[in-house]
């Protein structure tokens, strides 16, 4: 690089002139040792540096072995500064395990407590203790606080919830030191608290936050006796995993908290029964219950509904008729009634996703087609994910499909090389045209079918579904491929 007399780069140093905002930019990508040596360059350069909002001082352990002394006193005048700067965000990490692999927790330098310009915190392997001199957590400014694999102890939460007066989201994953977590009306504006509980002897979480509006508690062990929601009447979002649900402490929650709009539900295996829900709910979740047996839910706000269990419940549900339900199945013994029958709870919902293993799990046997009725009648949109290659033909799993939901506006399934999708678009057929279903809510395809498309067949199988459709329906006028 050649430099001009008054000590500048001259016209050759492109990266100089640059406007500062993609300086910045660049220089976000790079260590703080890094951008240090690059302000030396130019003073446009050095102008970017010191306007710069953020610095990475990289990974401590990279360079822990070549330290004569802990290499937290360099933290400890690097917080000083930054803090003398009036920070905003800090994301620190220190990672240093043990010779199993477990994670060592290094003391947190106490001058953290004193930013009181701070509005983000992220820690990560530390033992946080409050300040020995006075005790006290002076991070008036702090909205955020991110807390992953640290040792914590009560006094610390206590004074959190005392001084701490504008958090808005609390974050903690997998931390220890706790027998219980205790948040309670103090925050007045925490808005979303996220738990990752870990294998520890935490016993107790108790949440009484009047305007919490995201919970999330999940148990990587199921450890967690006892959970308390309370006094969260503007709790919108609530995630509860592997804790010890009963039936009758689910129903309490639903009554007290009115205005839940999104409920999800993952590992509690202590969970038979749900009935009742908010009001306003609108999507509901359900994966990996295992001991669910039953569900009665007159949700008309319900838009959204995920199942995800290795049993097939007795479901009761009024829901709107927008709602889409998403299911993951699992086959068990006289699968084919059992599921026809689980569907039929669901035959007002206007789009169903299915995912199962193989298409022999949704190919239903002609004489239990002679037996039932179609479950999904009242379904437009139907999608069937598949996990394995096909054993039948696209035809027979067609024809399955068009046998549980008679009326279809659209069909899609997966097989390589994607997703293949059917469209279908209906005239009126008089009451003389319906042979096979005059008595019944619904107007059969095979008598009102007018136009089939195709997407993403192969030649072979478009050729078979041309078949199949114009030796079925009645008044087909036209199959159309799409490219």
């Amino acid at each position: 690089m050649e430099v001009n007399c008054d000590g500048d780069a001259t016209c050759d140093d492109r990266i100089s002139k640059l406007p500062e905002p993609i300086l910045h930019h660049i220089m976000s990508f790079l260590y703080a040792k890094h951008v240090a040596q690059m302000s030396t360059s130019s003073k446009a350069l050095a102008t970017a540096s010191n306007s710069l909002s953020y610095l990475n001082f990289g990974y401590i352990s990279d360079w822990w072995s070549n330290c004569y002394f802990s290499p937290l006193s360099y933290v400890d005048r690097w917080i000083k500064i930054l803090i003398d700067y009036n920070i905003k965000e800090l994301d620190l990490r220190v990672v240093r395990p043990d010779y199993r692999g477990n994670i060592g927790y290094d003391r947190l330098p106490e001058k953290i407590f004193a930013a009181r310009s701070l509005n983000v915190l992220s820690l990560y392997g530390f033992k946080i203790e409050l300040p020995a001199d006075d005790g006290m957590i002076k991070l008036s400014s702090l909205q955020e606080l991110h807390l992953s694999y640290v040792f914590l102890d009560e006094k610390f939460i206590e004074s959190l919830c005392t001084s701490c007066c504008n958090l808005e989201h609390l974050s903690f994953r997998y931390f220890d030191g706790l027998t219980s977590f205790q948040v309670c009306e103090t925050l007045p504006k925490l808005k979303k608290v996220n738990l990752q509980l870990p294998c520890s002897v935490l016993q107790l979480v108790d949440i009484a936050a009047f305007n919490v509006e995201e919970l999330r508690i999940n148990s990587l062990n199921r450890s967690i006796k006892v959970v308390r929601i309370t006094a969260c009447k503007d709790l919108k979002s609530l995630y509860l995993g592997a804790v010890d649900v009963t039936d009758n402490w689910l129903e309490e929650l639903f009554y007290s908290l009115q205005n839940v709009e999104k409920f999800e539900l993952s590992r509690c295996d202590t969970l038979k029964t749900m009935k009742n829900a908010s009001g306003r709910l609108k999507w509901l979740i359900t994966s990996d219950c295992d001991n669910l047996i039953a569900a009665d839910f007159d949700k008309p706000n319900l838009l959204k509904f995920q199942y995800s269990c290795h049993p097939l419940p007795t479901f009761k549900l009024k829901a709107s008729v927008l709602l889409e339900a998403i299911f993951q199945l699992y086959p068990i013994c006289g699968w084919h009634s059992k599921l026809m029958k689980f569907l039929g709870n669901f035959n007002h919902s206007q789009t169903i996703e299915l995912s199962c293993c193989c298409d022999e799990d949704i190919i239903i046997p002609k004489d239990l087609r002679e037996n039932i009725l179609p479950p999904l009648y009242g379904t437009n949109i139907l999608q069937v994910n598949f996990r394995r290659q096909f054993s039948y033909s696209v035809v027979d799993i067609v024809d399955s499909m068009l046998w549980i939901s008679p009326h279809l506006h659209t069909l899609s399934f997966t097989q390589a090389p994607g997703l293949k999708t059917l469209k279908f678009i209906y005239e009126d057929a008089s009451d003389e045209d319906k042979k096979c279903c005059a008595s019944l809510p619904w107007e059969c395809w095979r008598h009102t079918l007018k136009k089939v498309e195709l997407h993403n067949f192969s030649c072979m199988e478009e050729e078979k579904l041309r078949n199949y459709f114009f030796a079925n329906a009645d008044n087909l006028k036209m199959v159309e491929i799409s490219l």
